[in-house]
């Protein structure tokens, strides 16, 4: 068999196989959906991942913004970390998990890479949006808790309690 022909069958093999590839993070945010990032120009961001953002001034409240951005950003795949979201009259900071299979180039080793999304009121009516994506400690697993008895819980029958003690 010629090495072509190995080389072919290789690639052939490789192409069946689904894989992540890490892409650069200026180009992830302009495949955001255009409800999400309308408006937004690009921005030198020094603690993001690959220094990108998106940044601009929509107007709305903070709430009708947020729930725009959850509405856009759910439908392209992103979820929710709503242990990282807060919400204030100030504005909003939340934070989304890349769809499923994307990869964002840069992220250190131990790490995960997040879509934060972070409002801020600039005036009534007016918000300052910034959309970039940063690096975090994974969310921990919780595990499942344990069924706990009430606290006026009686004895099962069968078992014997040393009378004096109750």
């Amino acid at each position: 068999m010629s090495r072509r022909l190995i080389a072919l069958a290789a690639a052939a093999c490789l192409a069946a196989v689904p894989a992540a590839f890490a892409a650069a993070p200026a180009a992830l945010l302009n495949t955001l959906p255009v409800a999400a990032r309308k408006s937004l120009a690009p921005l030198f961001t020094a603690n993001a991942i690959g220094q990108a953002g998106l940044n601009g001034q929509l107007p709305g409240t903070p709430n009708e913004l947020l729930d725009q951005l959850r509405l856009a950003l759910t439908k392209a795949g992103y979820v929710e970390q709503p242990i990282r979201t807060t919400m204030g009259t100030w504005g909003f900071s939340a934070t989304w998990a890349p769809p499923s299979g994307v990869v964002v180039d840069g992220t250190p080793q131990g790490q995960q890479a997040v879509l934060v999304t972070q409002a801020t009121a600039l005036g009534p009516g007016k918000l300052n949006l910034n959309l970039r994506f940063e690096a975090v400690a994974p969310i921990p697993q919780q595990p499942a808790a344990a069924p706990q008895e009430p606290a006026n819980a009686k004895p099962a029958p069968g078992l014997s309690i040393p009378r004096g003690l109750f």
